[in-house]
């Protein structure tokens, strides 16, 4: 059925993360910033570490289950994240991330709570500069371009942490619940690697994303540009629930617009002056 799930159905959705691989060509610029901004953005239960660092990457991606891609052709991204600690295990923290296709959008940001927002997202190279861009709503809000080192091959395998905050509204539409950090592994398997030097980056924002403009970026603390795979685990899920912490700011402030309606007011008609203007009425002959 349609609307009906069957649950051969239900099953093949739900295992579709087993196994799942990411094929990916990823490339990053990394900054330094202040621990004032990192301790501005980064939720209650994580802390700043000790050099903080923002980091801006592109990535075009193919998801692969039991050996076989989800879709043909690629998918395309964009991130902004600041490196974080959660206890003893120093890890990232995504701030925004911008998705060409809305299946990626709504599997990330109902399963672990990603930011993620649909954009218009491209990147190319004519094998000594990369160039990158992202639009959103007709705003241009990110612009990406460095110069490309040789290459340099394959690299060592890479394991990080990375930690996403994660609740969902209530049913009245006034409170969160379920507040959680989800912590994963990441593993890299990189191919192939060349260093990317001298950037030139542009984070204009919009009104619908003005996070992106706030972005303070300090000394460029190194690039690059990969081909490899990516995997993932999840560690643990912790219960936030209880710890007398307000998230709302957090999670609200990275995963959904402002509503222009409510912050702008000139020129706009409300519905008490439009019921107090004058209604023509048609003379009868």
């Amino acid at each position: 059925m349609t609307y009906v799930w069957t649950q051969e159905q239900i099953q093949r959705y739900f295992g579709y993360y087993e196994g799942l691989a990411t094929r990916n060509t990823y490339s990053y610029l990394t900054f330094s910033t202040s621990e004032e901004f990192a301790r501005s953005v980064l939720p209650p239960c994580l802390e700043p570490t000790d050099t903080p660092e923002v980091t801006v990457s592109f990535m075009s991606f193919m998801e692969v289950a039991n050996g076989r891609t989800n879709r043909t052709g690629r998918d395309r991204c964009a991130m902004i994240h600041i490196n974080a600690k959660f206890g003893d295990a120093e890890g990232i923290y995504y701030l925004s991330v911008l998705e060409t296709e809305e299946v990626n959008l709504e599997t990330g940001r109902e399963l672990w709570g990603m930011p993620k927002k649909l954009g218009t997202i491209d990147s190319f190279d004519d094998g000594d500069t990369l160039f990158a861009f992202v639009e959103r709503k007709n705003h241009r809000i990110m612009e990406f371009q460095a110069e490309m080192g040789p290459e340099q091959g394959a690299q060592p395998f890479q394991e990080e942490f990375y930690f996403e905050l994660r609740g969902h509204f209530g049913a009245n539409g006034f409170t969160l619940k379920d507040r959680e950090l989800v912590v994963f592994k990441l593993g890299s398997t990189v191919n192939r690697y060349r260093e990317l030097h001298n950037p030139h980056i542009v984070l204009k924002g919009s009104p619908w994303d003005p996070g992106i403009g706030s972005v303070p970026l300090g000394e460029f603390t190194g690039g690059g540009m990969t081909g490899g795979r990516m995997t993932w685990e999840i560690v643990d899920v912790v219960n936030l629930n209880d710890d007398g912490h307000d998230y709302a700011p957090y999670i609200l402030g990275r995963m959904y617009d402002d509503w222009p309606d409510l912050r702008e007011t000139a020129g706009r008609h409300t519905e008490e002056a439009t019921l107090k203007q004058d209604v023509p009425t048609l003379a009868l002959a």
